[in-house]
Parts: C-alpha cells; sequence; structure tokens
C-alpha cells in the first residue's frame, strides 16, 4: 500500500469512528430535557444576563455559598440561551476520549495511523460499558459540567507529565505559567480526584529526576497549580451551606468509622462490579499474549509498564478517597472508570500485536460502538420533545394556575436520567420560581 493510500484508508477508519460518535452526541445533547437541578440553571437567566459580571457572579456565589467546583459555574453556562450546548458539550466530550486515547498511547494519536483510531474506540467502549450512568454523563449537563469536564481538565493536565515520562523532551521554562493556571484550574474541579492527580504528578517529577533527566520548572509550577487550586476549592465557605453544611457535620475519619467496615468495603467493592464489563478485554489481551512469539512482541519498556500500573492504580485510589465522601452515587465513579479504562487500553495496545488480535479488538469496539449510539439516539429522541413540551408549559403558562406536564416513559436506567417531577419539593420550587400555583404530572397511562 503506498503513503498515500495508507493516509486515506486511516483517514476512513477515523471518519468511521468519529462522525456518528460526534453526530450521536450532537443530537442527543439538542433533544437532552431540563431535569433535576437544570430547571434552576434554566431559572438562572431569568435574572441575569451572561456577562463578565455574572460569570464573576457565578464563580464567587458558588465559592462562597453554594457548589465551589469551576464545573459548577461551567453547568450553568452550558445552560446559555442558543446553540453553545449542542456545539460546545460534544467537542468536551470527544476532547476527553483523546486524552484519554494520549494517555493509553503515551503520545498523541495521529490521524495518520488507523491503529490509534481503534484505540480510541477502544478506550471508549470501555467507559460507555463500564460507566454506570454513561447517557446522564455525556446527557445531563450538571454530571456532564461537574464531572465529564473536571475529568476532562484534569487529564489535560496529566498529559504534559505522561509525555514526558514516554519520551523525555526539554521545555522552555515558559511552560511553567501555563502549568500553573491549568493546574489551578485542574485542582478547582473536584474533591475525590485531587489527592491521586497529586500523586500521579509527583510519581512522574521524581521518576524524571531518578532517570537523569533533572526536575522541570513546569513539572514543580504544574503540582503547586493543582495543590493551590485543591486547597481552594476544599477550602471554600460554601461547604458549610451545601447539602445543609452536610461536609462539615462530621470529620474524615468520624465519617469512614461511622459507615462501618462492610459499607466502606461495598464502596470500594462497586468498582470492581462496574469493571466486569472489561472482561472480554482482558480475556483478548491474555490470549493475544500467550506464546513466546506473542510475547517477543508485547516487551515494553519498564517506565511504560509503570506508567499503567501507576493509572490503573489512581483509578482505585480515587475510589477509596469516596470513602471520605458525605454523598455517595454512581457518578462518582466516573473518574476511577476512565483510568482504568486507560491502563486496560494501553496493556491491550502491548498485546494485541497479530492480525487476528487487532479484528477482534475492533470488532469488540465496534459492536459496543453501535450500541451506545443506537441506545443514545432511541432514548433522547424519545424523551426530547417531552421534555421541550415540559419546559414550555412551565415557561409560559399564565401565573397562578395548576399546570399538568407530560410524564416522560419509564426509561430511568444507564442511558437516561429519568422522571425528576416524582419529587414534591422540585415540583415546589418550580410553582414558586414561575408564579404558579403547583406543578402536577399527568396521570400515568
Amino acid at each position: 500500500m503506498t503513503p498515500v493510500a495508507a493516509k486515506r484508508r486511516a483517514l476512513g477508519i477515523w471518519f468511521a469512528v468519529l462522525a456518528p460518535l460526534w453526530g450521536t452526541m450532537a443530537f442527543c445533547t439538542y433533544w437532552e430535557p431540563v431535569v433535576r437541578d437544570g430547571w434552576s440553571n434554566v431559572y438562572w437567566y431569568t435574572w441575569h444576563t451572561l456577562d463578565w459580571d455574572g460569570l464573576w457572579s457565578l464563580v464567587e456565589g458558588g465559592w462562597r455559598g453554594s457548589n465551589p467546583r469551576l464545573g459548577q459555574t461551567v453547568t450553568t453556562l452550558l445552560y446559555a440561551p442558543g446553540p453553545y450546548h449542542v456545539i460546545l458539550t460534544p467537542l468536551l466530550e470527544l476532547g476527553l476520549f483523546w486524552l484519554m486515547t494520549t494517555l493509553a498511547l503515551g503520545r498523541w494519536p495521529s490521524l495518520r495511523r488507523g491503529e490509534d483510531a481503534l484505540v480510541f474506540a477502544t478506550v471508549f467502549a470501555l467507559a460507555a460499558l463500564c460507566t454506570p450512568q454513561f447517557g446522564p454523563m455525556l446527557f445531563y449537563r450538571p454530571f456532564a459540567g461537574n464531572y465529564v469536564f473536571g475529568l476532562a481538565v484534569n487529564l489535560w493536565w496529566l498529559v504534559p507529565y505522561r509525555l514526558h515520562l514516554a519520551a523525555p523532551r526539554p521545555r522552555h521554562v515558559a511552560w511553567a505559567l501555563p502549568m500553573l493556571a491549568l493546574g489551578f484550574v485542574a485542582g478547582m474541579c473536584n474533591e475525590h480526584t485531587g489527592p491521586a492527580m497529586v500523586a500521579l504528578g509527583l510519581c512522574s517529577t521524581v521518576w524524571a529526576r531518578r532517570r537523569g533527566d533533572g526536575v522541570a520548572p513546569w513539572m514543580l509550577a504544574g503540582l503547586v497549580g493543582l495543590l493551590a487550586g485543591y486547597l481552594l476549592m476544599m477550602l471554600a465557605p460554601g461547604h458549610d451551606l451545601r447539602y445543609g453544611g452536610l461536609a462539615r457535620q462530621a470529620g474524615i475519619v468520624e465519617r469512614i468509622v461511622t459507615r462501618g467496615l462492610v459499607d466502606n468495603l461495598v464502596v470500594v467493592a462497586r468498582l470492581g462490579l462496574y469493571l466486569v464489563w472489561a472482561l472480554p478485554w482482558l480475556v483478548l489481551g491474555w490470549l493475544a499474549g500467550r506464546g513466546a512469539a506473542a510475547r517477543d512482541t508485547v516487551e515494553r519498556s519498564t517506565r511504560e509498564r509503570i506508567a499503567l500500573w501507576a493509572l490503573a492504580a489512581a483509578g482505585l485510589a480515587i475510589t477509596c478517597t469516596l470513602l471520605a465522601s458525605p454523598k455517595l452515587g454512581p457518578r462518582l465513579y466516573l473518574a476511577s472508570i476512565a483510568f482504568c479504562a486507560i491502563a486496560l487500553t494501553g496493556w491491550l495496545v502491548s498485546r494485541a500485536r497479530t492480525r487476528w488480535a487487532r479484528i477482534s479488538a475492533a470488532v469488540l469496539a465496534g459492536i459496543v460502538l453501535v450500541y451506545v449510539e443506537a441506545r443514545c439516539i432511541t432514548t433522547y429522541a424519545r424523551v426530547g420533545p417531552i421534555g421541550a413540551e415540559r419546559l414550555r408549559l412551565v415557561q409560559t403558562s399564565p401565573k397562578q394556575t395548576v399546570v399538568v406536564v407530560p410524564r416522560y416513559p419509564p426509561t430511568r436506567s444507564k442511558w437516561f436520567i429519568g422522571e425528576d417531577f416524582v419529587a414534591d419539593n422540585l415540583r415546589a420550587a418550580i410553582a414558586s420560581d414561575y408564579y404558579l400555583k403547583g406543578v402536577e404530572l399527568a396521570p400515568a397511562e
């Protein structure tokens, strides 16, 4: 095959992976209904305009009296009137999987390499199958803003450390300033990912020094920024008011002890339960690495093996950090699963060197991609029009009337967060915001 033909073939493979995925994300973000916390974000624009003062009020208000994560500000921005959500959110999500692919490979993916598209598809397939609330993570803006955005920024911060470990390269001292800023933003994103990210950055820095590369200024600056942002978020006075001050009602040790040994083990074991879906790739990797000839093709440098083990350990460490969290839920496992998916994909890439192994990996990933895209499209094409009608009725009905809105179909699942108006307090809050006498669900059919 000529170089030109090989390049066209690679671009064709990338197009076959990315185009349907982007289309699915764009359609589903367009159809996404306003549910749960989305109502308060939509209502914010009734009394505020999106300018610099409004943006600062979101950041300061969240830090002082609500949710101090930067992702909460991003969430409200994604509810801005206009096409911004449909344009930006799919790009954010594709960017997340691009960064995951980079960490698995130890280099930036190339559109000239068809095998890199297979790595991208594999890391997406693993994340999609193993993440318990995958649809809401992508298409419920409070989750996308707080967790997908936060994870993407943290991985973006981690990529330079990973690339430097794989192939050391000198960087100008000027790199320290953007790494300081990026680290600060990453630190302000999520409570449960901060310690693991600091550990990964420290390990990379120590390894670089022991290898004889010295400690680059940008590596130290990135760590300083991350620590500063994380401490600023964790010490935010907003924690005293959020969830009724739940985070301040008990210390970390007291919270872990009160939960009990069994419940703490369940928190950690859930990660293993979610990762059961990765079993086909584990079997494929084991089979692909069998035999002397196969073992000769899977040898990797010590630093690459260490890097993958460190990424997997970070996934477990993030789950263990949840033991200190006052609130738990499936949404909090996104980062853990992402790190495990990265490590497993990198391990599989090192072993699936034969033709049959690559074809098997491509078939596995292709089946999952088609399945995920079909489930997302069919789910959100169904709930989207209902959500649009509910929003119209709430916003345009006469004041002091009782608004009866249609029900969502019983679709609470891995793909959709489900009916929210079963909560009396939410209906009461929406009725108060829009000066309605009440909001009621239509009778079940």
